[in-house]
C-alpha cells in the first residue's frame, strides 16, 4: 500500500538511482541497464504526485482515505503513471504551487497497473534524465522479483546460499566485475579450498540477465565429481553470503571461458 508523506518527512532523494540514471544516458550498455532496474525494483522510493482525500468520521461509520494519482502523457498522447526521485525532480513538474506527494515502491506502481487498464505503465523522472518502463516491462519485472525473492526464500530455509547455475547458449547475460566483493564469503572458500585437491581455480563475477536481475557467480575448474566439489564451496561460503544469490558455474564451457578471460581468480592451487 502507499504511503501518505508525513508532516515532517525525511528528504526522499534516491542518489545511487540518480547516478545510475546519468551513466545509463552517457552510456546505454546493459550493465548499466541492469544497474538502473535493479534499484528501481528492489532499493527505489518514489514521490507520486497525487489528490488525497482525508478520511471522515460519518455516523454510519468511518470513511476511509481516498487517494486519486495523477498520469502524465507523452508525445504520442499515451498516459503514464510519473515516479520522482526527489523533491527537485517534482517540482519541474508541479512547477511552485502546492503539490501532494504519497511515497510508492516498484511494487505499488505495479499494483496500480493491475487496477488501471488505461495506463501504459510507469516512468521515472520524466522531465529529466527519465526511465520509461511499459506495462509489459513492469509486468516482467514484477513476476521475475517475485521468482527471485521465493528463491530466496527456499535456499534460507534450506540453509543453502548457492545452486548450480546452467547457461544456455546464446543466452544474453552481462558479466563484468562485482559491484561490491564479498571479502569475507572468499577468504571462508579459499580456506575451504586448501583442503580440497579437486578445486584448482575459482573466478568471483557478476552476471546481469537481460530483465537486470544480477546475481554472483564463481566459476570453478576442478577435477573429481562435480556435485561433491560445489557442495564444499558451498558449505564454506554458506555463513558469509550476502544480499546478492550466489550461483556456480564449472570452468570447460565457452561461456565460463569469456566470463573469466583477462580475469585475475581470487583462488589458484599451488603446485
Amino acid at each position: 500500500m502507499p504511503n501518505q508523506k508525513p508532516n515532517n518527512p525525511k528528504p526522499i532523494t534516491n542518489p545511487e538511482l540518480v547516478e545510475a540514471l546519468k551513466a545509463l544516458h552517457q552510456e546505454s550498455t546493459p550493465q548499466n541497464q541492469g544497474k538502473v532496474l535493479g534499484l528501481v525494483v528492489e532499493q527505489a522510493t518514489f514521490l507520486a504526485p497525487a489528490v488525497v482525500t482525508p478520511a471522515q468520521n460519518q455516523s454510519a461509520g468511518k470513511k476511509q482515505a481516498t487517494i486519486q494519482f495523477q498520469l502524465i502523457n507523452t508525445k504520442d498522447g499515451r498516459p503514464f503513471f510519473p515516479a520522482f526521485t526527489d523533491a527537485g525532480e517534482l517540482r519541474k513538474f508541479a512547477g511552485q504551487k502546492p503539490v501532494q506527494s504519497v511515497l510508492l515502491r516498484f511494487d505499488d506502481y505495479a499494483s496500480l497497473l493491475q487496477r488501471n487498464e488505461k495506463a501504459c505503465g510507469f516512468v521515472v523522472n520524466p522531465l529529466g534524465l527519465s526511465l520509461t518502463l511499459d506495462r509489459k516491462t513492469v509486468e516482467s519485472l514484477a513476476v521475475r522479483k517475485k521468482e527471485v525473492a521465493q528463491l530466496r526464500q527456499q535456499r534460507q530455509q534450506q540453509g543453502n546460499a548457492f545452486t548450480q547455475e546452467t547457461i544456455e547458449k546464446d543466452a544474453q547475460v552481462m558479466v563484468g566485475d562485482p559491484e561490491e566483493v564479498p571479502q569475507a564469503m572468499l577468504e571462508a572458500v579459499c580456506q575451504g579450498a586448501r583442503d580440497r585437491e579437486e578445486i584448482r581455480t575459482l573466478w568471483l563475477r557478476q552476471m546481469i540477465r537481460p530483465d537486470g536481475t544480477p546475481s554472483l557467480i564463481i566459476v570453478v575448474d576442478h577435477t573429481g565429481v562435480q556435485a561433491e566439489v560445489f557442495e564444499a564451496v558451498a558449505q564454506a561460503a554458506r555463513p558469509h553470503f550476502g544480499r546478492l544469490p550466489v550461483d556456480m558455474i564449472p570452468y570447460g564451457t565457452s561461456f565460463a571461458a569469456a566470463a573469466t578471460e583477462g580475469v585475475e581468480p581470487f583462488y589458484r592451487r599451488e603446485a
